[in-house]
């Protein structure tokens, strides 16, 4: 089985050890890089082209937003995967628009870590509850209400994409095929006028698609 290979980006010496030993454990991940600095972190990826880039969101004096922005251009097929202590607006906000895939807290559990880089390397976002009420926040502050005609089906794709699930959870879901869920999402990027499913999950919320109430209070996800 081929491995994920991880870059871990953390300017912890003690923290970055520490979460290296965690995703070592697991039989299908390999961390093939570590940087303490940002400055670093561009450069290791042309060099290793890993599958995913853990980052710590917080690294002070350091400009953790511009380098995500500047990753996600330059490598837009590495998934970049936040690994934060804080879960303030402007972090998250930032830091999804930046590109980042996946948004987790270092108190979450730590299985939650390993089943996001799971996630995020097959393209597919992974966001923890309390970050998506963090978003909801955020959207209910927002004026703008955008139409869009979305069917029923789409309508059903969305709100379960909004709760966290996966492609191949959605298609269990719905019984539907995979590549069918695949087709729904991209039909309603195009619909809303978005281009990542972050951007479609905050339009779910906005339209009352979904509500706080939806999501989970635990670690984990669906």
């Amino acid at each position: 089985m081929r491995r994920i290979r991880i870059v871990l980006a953390e300017d912890h010496d003690v923290v970055r050890a520490g979460v290296s030993a965690l995703l070592a454990r697991a039989g299908d991940i390999e961390v093939v890089g570590e940087v303490g600095k940002v400055s670093a972190l561009l450069e290791m990826v042309d060099t290793l082209k890993p599958d995913v880039v853990v980052l710590d969101a917080h690294m002070p004096g350091q400009r953790v937003i511009e380098t995500a922005r500047q990753l996600h251009a330059r490598h837009p097929e590495v998934a970049l995967l936040i690994l934060s202590a804080y879960n303030r607006q402007e972090y998250v906000i930032g830091l999804l628009e930046a590109g980042a895939l996946g948004y987790v807290l270092k108190d979450d559990p730590p299985g939650a870590l390993v089943r996001a880089v799971r996630v995020v390397a097959q393209g597919e976002q992974w966001l923890t509850p309390r970050v998506m009420r963090t978003l909801v926040r955020a959207a209910r502050l927002k004026k703008e209400v955008q139409s869009a005609e979305l069917t029923e089906r789409e309508v059903e794709v969305l709100r379960l994409l909004a709760q966290g699930y996966t492609n191949e959870e959605i298609a269990r879901e719905l019984v539907i095929a995979k590549q069918t869920v695949k087709n729904h999402v991209r039909n309603i990027l195009k619909k809303l006028g978005v281009k990542t499913r972050v951007q479609a999950v905050l339009w779910a919320i906005r339209e009352g698609l979904v509500s706080v109430e939806d999501f989970p209070l635990s670690g984990e996800l669906p």
